[in-house]
């Protein structure tokens, strides 16, 4: 078997230099090898398509297993979704019940202004229930940001009240 430099027309001993592990070329020495290897226009290019080749495949694979378990991870660890809860019965006659009790008992508390002192704290203390009779229904009844909006108001109102009722009737 003769070398596979084409410059060189020696034989190939018992020792055969190869490029690579699969390459099909043997030399009959290193020089041979390398000197043939040089001499190829683009032998750089060449040398590195294989290898980009396998870099690209290589990537897309990990992306290709990666992205979907990160998925699947990502949705098995997210709480289940709450469906919408239904109004209850009656929701809306109770909401306006309780409007127009705060509505009542806020000018009775505007009338009680110019009346003693235990009439002033009755009525003061009857307008705190209201309220909190109106929070407790707000809280049943309403859903979304204007539930999160009302019940913000009402417990402001309600502290504002107790507030009232520590200064005035104790």
């Amino acid at each position: 078997m003769n070398c596979s430099n084409p410059d060189c027309s020696r034989g190939i001993g018992l020792i055969a230099y190869q490029r690579s592990w699969f390459s099909k070329q043997r030399y009959c020495s290193r020089h041979c090898r390398d000197a043939f290897g040089l001499d190829l226009p683009n032998s750089r290019q060449k040398r590195t398509r294989p290898l980009v080749r396998r870099f690209v495949v290589a990537s897309v694979a990990f992306v290709g297993l990666i992205v979907p378990v990160t998925f699947a991870m990502a949705v098995l660890a997210a709480p289940p979704a709450r469906p919408e809860a239904a109004p209850l019965p009656g929701c809306n006659r109770n909401l306006e019940l309780a409007s127009a009790g705060v509505a009542a008992m806020q000018a009775r508390v505007k009338a009680s202004v110019s009346a003693d002192s235990s009439e002033i704290c009755k009525a003061t203390r009857l307008y705190f229930l209201e309220m909190v009779k109106a929070r407790a229904v707000t809280a049943l009844c309403r859903s979304g940001p204007e539930r999160d909006r009302d019940l913000g108001r009402l417990d402001a109102d309600v502290a504002h009240i107790n507030d009232a009722i520590a200064a005035s009737c104790l």
